[in-house]
């Protein structure tokens, strides 16, 4: 019974034929890893939303890449060269397809006169996000699947899935550069779970899998409270170049949060002066907020590349020029970098007076009676001269409102705003807090008219009621432009601009009055010279209601308003030298310079950098660390691979497991050089021959031949130390075997690779062809 069957005995193997021979492994991905591998990317991309409007683009994004995978798992067990083709073939082809679908020629998205240079016109033109037009869509589409078509090559094809979800970071970074706000923390989250995911399926033998997956989480740890030390946005720099950002981008949500920020600044810093052509201050304006659906303010998005440039002159739309007062101001920019021109709330034309202002690549923004870039942003010294005119709350138009004259021509005197416009400014969420439309009720109490009820809620807010505090908002947690906020801040009654103007605007909405929001500069502090001087500290929002015969109707709800803005003692309020040369009023020819390198400019430059230099801010604080972790991050792979060889050749020299402890080194080494061991083919016999000499034999014929006799050496002892205890190794020997060995790879490869070595050592991914660090398992015959 104990005898085994002829026919059924197991075939001998030479175990010395299996250590000698030099299979090629096989590569060939598996099929869970090319599953993966793009999934990262198709998450980050949904970081793009605040780039372009819509999902349609996302959705067949997805469907490309899902042509792709399923292309790529057809092919995957083809040699490389097999792949690649596949891969390259499949993502030219769908992207033709993608563009005959949408609209375009077969080479629409490679055509700059194509697709292609109409999405780069629209990127140029407008603001985020985009209008999803057929060519923006086309060209985003072929994007992402170009993006997913590097993963899927850096998983089936290279192969180094470790690498295959750095394509996604990319993704998540663009968003942010341009729109200056961090992808969502859900989204950094789900996408590093992704690449998690895609690190365990793809690190064989499983026992590696957990250093993967803790590698992964530390990574995810800094991806997520990195943003928090090193904010994406650049207004740090005020401190360095002495201009200090506009509160209000293109295509960037949290305007009103961030002007509060910049209200809050310690340090005061001049931003433009300027001079009006009847010697009174005035208020100016950036830009509008109108759009209230989502339950936050934005302005509305609108296509740049229709409008008319800065140029051309036009007539103010909702603004009744029999009730407005003229707005004609000389304005010379002296530290504000912003896309929006500070302009009267009426601005009807705009005139260059410097060569650093080209007219021609502002534009007017829609509806709306502002001038945005489609170039650079503002430059110091840029001046310009502005004509319009603005409607003002004031005691003349309570006048003719209480005399009922002010609907006489029921808006035919001036070119009133679209009904879909007004649509847009009555519009609100649907789950709006009921204290908002309730409070509203009780303050318009028996107003009746919509200017009436207006002047209601801007008294209410000034009656005693409210205190004016940059602080209490932000101590309390209710800082900001939302619904919730607003609801709290009714409740709370203490707040700043951004909180009064929010909460009238609201209201005035819940009444049925169309409204929104002006960011942009109060009127600063007069000069003996007769300017007026504009500083970071007039920063500031008010409410304009449309009123039916008299257009935008500016308000003003907050409480002590004209205090709040009184600029404190600064290096960048005392006056420069430039004081000399004054602006001149609107239509004057008695003009300063109009080079941008002229006194003024310079002045006032030196005297900003000079203030922001000693301001005390904390933010460069906040940079400096975010720096500090970056490069610790960069460095943190060379010292953890330095320490690590410092502790086993310390361990060699103790005598505790020298022999295995240097060929652990050894493999390290190799890795580190580019040349690892590759692994045996599954199935193979050699495969169960995981020992110290199987592996030399597979790396006698990729390393140099310097190297041999230190790899000979090493794995003599090892077999010694493991099957010969009586014959201990010498440790001496093995350590100089070690560092000889490094320094024959060093010689064998180029510099570059020698630096990229010590930098970004390869050991220290965790790696499917290099077998388990010296633990070999003994094979007997059968």
């Amino acid at each position: 019974m104990t005898a085994t069957s002829p026919s059924r005995q197991r075939p001998r193997v030479d175990v010395r034929e299996v250590l000698d021979r030099d299979d090629l492994p096989d590569d060939a991905p598996a099929a869970r890893v090319v599953a993966l591998a793009p999934v990262p990317v198709l998450l980050a991309a949904l970081a793009m939303r605040p780039l372009v409007q819509g999902v349609a683009w996302w959705v067949s994004g997805v469907v490309f890449v899902a042509l792709l995978v399923v292309v790529v798992l057809a092919v995957r067990t083809r040699p490389r060269g097999v792949r690649f083709v596949a891969l390259v073939a499949t993502l030219v082809l769908g992207s033709c397809a993608v563009a005959l679908v949408n609209g375009s020629g077969p080479l629409g998205w490679l055509d700059q006169g194509g697709a292609l240079g109409q999405t780069l016109a629209s990127i140029r033109l407008n603001p985020a996000p985009l209008p999803q037009s057929d060519a923006v869509r086309l060209v985003v589409t072929v994007a992402i699947a170009w993006v997913a078509g590097a993963s899927l090559f850096l998983a089936a094809v290279a192969p180094t899935a470790a690498l295959a979800a750095a394509p996604a970071l990319v993704i998540l970074l663009v968003p942010g550069i341009i729109t200056g706000q961090a992808p969502s923390t859900w989204l950094v989250v789900l996408t590093a779970l992704a690449f998690l995911a895609l690190l365990w399926t793809s690190v064989r033998p499983v026992q590696r899998a957990f250093p993967a997956v803790v590698v992964g989480a530390i990574g995810l740890v800094v991806a997520v409270g990195l943003p928090t030390l090193v904010p994406l946005d650049a207004g740090f720099l005020s401190g360095v170049t002495g201009a200090i950002r506009s509160p209000i981008q293109p295509g960037r949500p949290g305007t009103l949060l961030e002007l509060g920020q910049d209200l809050r600044r310690p340090n005061e810093l001049e931003v433009f002066r300027y001079r009006s052509s009847d010697g009174q201050p005035q208020y100016l304006k950036l830009a509008d907020l109108d759009e209230f659906g989502t339950g936050d303010w934005v302005p509305t998005v609108t296509d740049a590349s229709t409008a008319d440039t800065a140029e051309q002159a036009r007539w103010a739309e909702g603004v009744n020029p029999r009730l407005a007062d003229r707005g004609d101001v000389t304005v010379q920019i002296t530290g504000l970098s912003s896309n929006y021109l500070p302009l009267p709330s009426g601005a009807m034309s705009i005139e260059s007076k410097s060569t650093n202002l080209d007219l021609g690549q502002w534009r007017w923004s829609g509806s709306a009676n502002t001038v945005r870039s489609t170039g650079p942003a503002t430059a110091r010294g840029a001046t310009y001269e502005a004509y319009g005119a603005s409607v003002t709350a004031n005691p003349y138009l309570d006048a003719v409102a209480a005399a009922g004259r002010l609907d006489d021509d029921g808006g035919r005197s001036f070119r009133a705003p679209s009904q879909e416009q007004l649509r847009i400014d009555t519009t609100l969420p649907d789950d709006l807090p009921a204290v908002i439309r309730d409070t509203a009720g009780r303050v318009r109490a028996g107003a009746t008219s919509d200017y009436e009820q207006g002047r209601a809620l801007e008294q209410w807010f000034r009656s005693g009621l409210f205190t004016y505090s940059e602080t209490a908002p932000v101590e309390q947690g209710y800082d900001g432009d939302s619904m919730d906020v607003v609801a709290r801040f009714l409740q709370e009654r203490s707040g700043y601009c951004v909180h009064f103007a929010s909460a009238m605007a609201v209201m005035a909405r819940t009444l049925g009055i169309p409204s929104r929001i002006a960011v942009g500069y109060r009127a600063g502090a007069a000069r003996e010279d007769g300017q007026y001087t504009v500083s970071n500290r007039q920063l500031h929002s008010w409410p304009e209601l449309y009123i039916r015969g008299a257009g935008w109707v500016a308000f003003e709800p907050t409480p002590d308003s004209d205090a709040a803005a009184q600029s404190q003692p600064s290096a960048s309020a005392t006056p420069s030298a430039s004081a000399a040369t004054p602006l001149p009023a609107p239509g004057e020819t008695t003009a300063p310079s109009a080079s941008p390198s002229a006194t003024p400019s310079a002045s006032a430059g030196a005297d900003a950098a000079g203030e922001t230099g000693g301001g005390g801010a904390s933010t460069p604080w906040g940079v400096l660390v975010g720096l500090l972790v970056a490069l610790a991050l960069l460095a943190a792979p060379s010292l953890v691979r330095g320490w690590r060889r410092r502790r086993r050749l310390a361990a060699i020299a103790t005598g505790h497991q020298p022999a295995a402890t240097a060929w652990r080194e050894l493999l390290d080494d190799l890795a580190d050089h580019g040349l690892a061991p590759d692994a045996p083919p599954p199935g193979d016999a050699a495969a169960a021959a995981r020992t110290a000499r199987a592996t030399y034999g597979r790396l006698r014929s990729s390393v140099p031949a310097s190297v041999l006799p230190h790899l000979r050496s090493v794995v003599d002892a090892l077999d010694r130390e493991r099957y010969a205890a009586a014959e201990p190794a010498d440790p001496q020997a093995l350590g100089t075997a070690v560092r000889e060995a490094r320094t024959a790879l060093d010689a064998s490869v180029s510099r570059r690779q020698v630096v990229w070595s010590r930098l970004f050592p390869p050991s220290l991914l965790p790696s499917a062809d290099r077998p388990p660090r010296g633990r070999g398992t003994r094979v007997t015959a059968g």
